[in-house]
């Protein structure tokens, strides 16, 4: 079965002469943002979203480990499920 990026025409010619399958160009891409990113976080590290506590608050669903830098605290949080609250490391 192809994949829904295989039903597009290759229109760039910069992309990769040898590909065929759009699909194949996304495998590609994805892989380099990978790696990229990996690059990146090994040099400076992971900037968490900045939230003040109101707009903490405001977030609908948080999930469990989700994680911000609360400005009005001045601390990191994570959530946690089972408790329903922001704890503060």
């Amino acid at each position: 079965m192809a994949n829904d990026f295989d039903q597009f025409p290759l229109y760039d010619p910069l992309i990769r002469k040898d590909s065929t399958n759009m699909s194949d160009i996304w495998i590609d891409s994805m892989a380099t943002f990978y790696q990229n990113l990996v690059g990146y976080l090994t040099q400076f590290g992971i900037l968490p979203p900045n939230l003040t506590t109101a707009q903490r608050n405001s977030i609908n669903s948080p999930m469990n480990g989700q994680m911000i830098y609360n400005t009005t605290l001045d601390t990191m949080q994570y959530y946690k499920v089972s408790t329903g609250t922001w704890i503060s490391f």
